[in-house]
């Protein structure tokens, strides 16, 4: 059995990671905003049309985001074992069937069994598509590569919210599970024509339950991916929290409009794709650790304006609009290099991925709730959430940065 901190030999027939291939993994990442950004517009018409309440349709996020988590947990690591190819194609054939089943439910108690559904087959992607990325390269390389996939993936965010908007008024809320169903189709033609086995036999793990417990915990506590990891994991966390309260924030505290919300948010997803280029660009340049400092320090005077902003009752846009684009932005520069120096030197990349992505949506679903809890009006939760975010993330950037060497 391999040692967990050590990267798997590779042969010299190892599959090259070309362009067509990234912007398929790139694309494989886009499952998570694709699932929930583009729906959300639709949101309180499918309460009205499946008549049931707001609650039960948002339970339909949750329910995506628990399959999300569950998905790249069981999935990243059975990949170690059974190899990334034919998991990731089985994976996108399920998601093909659940956007199917989704967007034909009558009920919404049936919607929420699907979309749990389409959360596991999508965490495929996601995992899975991390996993061959980091089979392909190491060091600068991986930190740059890694920048890349969260550009492509960024754009998610800022198409998600204004084609399911178009999608809606044209053809109903059905229609955006349609729209979703043809993106599935289209992430499976990909990964059969040009996504490679990435993990050679003699590279894969065997053992059951027990040894995935062994490989989890030997990863859990090297010092160096779990310093990385909660950088990783609450600097997103500082992201989603903004994109829970956002709705809130931007339409309740400022006064904007639904359309220009929309608007909003897509001005700040486009701070996440300039920072991923703007970072990509960079490594190799400057260190990955100290980039993804300055995606932080960007984080933390976003927080600290919103944390002034609440305590002084301020609700001028020109100070509130700047912060929430800083953390946006700033999750650019941290996404990517923190998962390149998080799995730096282990073997076991599918499970060091899944740990990744599973801890990640469960911060995301433990802050979704905590920025409500002062009803739509107050600010105050979001400030405290995004601080303490903020704080706990630079803690792990400096401990993984005190006990990991830079990468090349």
């Amino acid at each position: 059995m391999r040692v967990i901190g050590e990267a798997a030999a590779v042969g010299p027939a190892r599959p090259r990671l070309t362009l067509p291939i990234l912007i398929v993994i790139g694309a494989l990442g886009a499952i998570g905003p694709v699932g929930t950004d583009m729906y959300l517009p639709a949101l309180p018409t499918m309460a009205s049309q499946l008549t049931t309440t707001a609650a039960w349709t948002q339970l339909t996020l949750t329910a995506f985001s628990v399959g999300l988590a569950l998905g790249q947990l069981l999935l990243g690591t059975l990949s170690d074992r059974l190899g990334r190819r034919r998991l990731l194609l089985g994976g996108m054939a399920l998601l093909v069937i659940s956007a199917m089943l989704c967007a034909t439910a009558p009920t919404v108690q049936l919607l929420i069994l699907w979309r749990i559904v389409m959360g596991i087959s999508g965490a495929a992607g996601i995992v899975i598509g991390r996993a061959i990325a980091a089979d392909l390269t190491s060091g600068a390389a991986a930190a740059r590569v890694f920048s890349l996939l969260g550009l492509i993936a960024g754009i998610g965010p800022i198409l998600g919210p204004l084609f399911g908007g178009l999608v809606l008024g044209w053809a109903g809320w059905r229609a955006i599970f349609w729209a979703i169903l043809v993106f599935a189709i289209l992430l499976l033609a990909g990964t059969l024509s040009l996504i490679p086995e990435t993990l050679p036999q003699s590279a894969r793990h065997t053992g059951g339950f027990r040894e995935f417990l062994r490989t989890a915990t030997g990863i859990l506590t090297r010092r160096r991916f779990l310093g990385y990891a909660l950088a990783f994991w609450f600097g997103f966390g500082t992201m989603f929290a903004y994109i829970s309260a956002s709705p809130f924030v931007v339409q309740r505290i400022l006064g904007f409009s639904p359309g220009q919300f929309t608007l909003v948010f897509a001005c700040n997803a486009v701070g996440i794709v300039i920072a991923g280029s703007l970072s990509a660009w960079l490594v190799g340049r400057v260190k990955a650790s100290t980039l993804a400092a300055i995606g932080l320090t960007a984080q933390l005077v976003a927080s600290l304006t919103l944390v002034t902003a609440a305590l002084t009752a301020s609700t001028q846009p020109v100070i509130i609009l700047p912060a929430l684009f800083l953390i946006t932005t700033g999750a650019g520069f941290i996404m990517g290099n923190c998962t390149a120096l998080a799995v730096a030197g282990i073997g076991a990349r599918g499970t060091a991925m899944a740990l990744l992505g599973c801890v990640q949506f469960l911060v995301a679903g433990t802050v979704a709730p905590l920025v409500g809890l002062a009803g739509e009006t107050s600010l105050v939760p979001l400030a405290v959430v995004t601080l303490s975010c903020v704080l706990i993330a630079l803690c792990g950037l400096g401990y993984g940065r005190a006990h990991h060497s830079e990468l090349d």
